[in-house]
């Protein structure tokens, strides 16, 4: 539905070729993070020349990117659909019952990060919040309890996951191949793009943008509205 808020759902996979979906332990969240941190990392070759003031760093590799979210788990109701609406919920024949901050992380945790029986393993996942996608395993969740009723249970609670890039080498070199600039690609703007570095994703050299320019008919292409869908040509269309 247009307008509707899309909340951050988590899918869970018996695998990094995320073939095989188990839906029954899929996520998602009662409230949307307030933001998310993404960590790419570059591994470079130590060591520098003797008598060199300054050196020239090789490449050795790319590791595993991590993302970084922190949740809050809500056991007051105030989340849960027609929480404090007596006669909707009379209506309806729903006895209004909160979702406890307990079985919220359960849920979370049995969809990340607990050894699944039959795999063995924790599932892989792939987290989806709007045009945002991130394939891999949970690598750490931290929870802090904030709020407690008169019982000591909790009420409030922030979960603070880290993800690590996990894909199989087949869907590594599937992805590559989607990723060739000699292929059509369409890109979601995100907050922060500029058409420069999308193009240098893309193709490899910022040194075409402004041929996307024309092809998107960008007058003012220094302000990128985040949301915004561009298109990327093949790259020998516009070499």
């Amino acid at each position: 539905m247009r307008g509707e808020i899309q909340k951050l759902t988590i899918g869970t996979y018996e695998n990094s070729d995320y073939q095989k979906r188990i839906d029954a332990k899929a996520f998602k969240a009662f409230i949307n993070p307030t933001g998310y941190s993404v960590t790419y990392k570059t591994e470079l070759e130590p060591g520098q020349a003797l008598g060199t003031a300054k050196t020239d760093l090789k490449y050795t590799a790319s590791p595993s990117t991590d993302l970084q979210l922190e949740f809050l788990f809500d056991g007051t109701g105030v989340t849960e659909e027609n929480s404090g609406i007596k006669l909707i919920n009379k209506i309806k024949g729903k006895t209004f019952k909160k979702t406890t901050v307990k079985d919220q992380v359960d849920a979370f945790y049995k969809a990340t990060g607990k050894v699944a029986g039959p795999i063995h393993k924790p599932y892989n996942v792939i987290l989806n919040w709007g045009s945002f996608e991130f394939k891999g395993v949970l690598a750490e969740f931290t929870v802090e309890y904030k709020l407690f009723d008169n019982e000591g249970q909790p009420l409030r609670a922030i979960g603070k996951a880290k993800f690590s890039e996990s894909i199989s080498p087949k869907l590594e070199a599937a992805e590559k191949k989607n990723e060739s600039p000699d292929v059509t690609h369409k890109r979601t703007v995100q907050a922060g793009d500029t058409l420069p570095l999308m193009t240098e994703r893309i193709y490899g050299d910022s040194k075409y943008y402004l041929e996307v320019a024309k092809v998107n008919n960008l007058i003012n292409f220094r302000q990128l509205k985040p949301g915004t869908e561009l298109y990327f040509p093949p790259i020998e269309k516009i070499a």
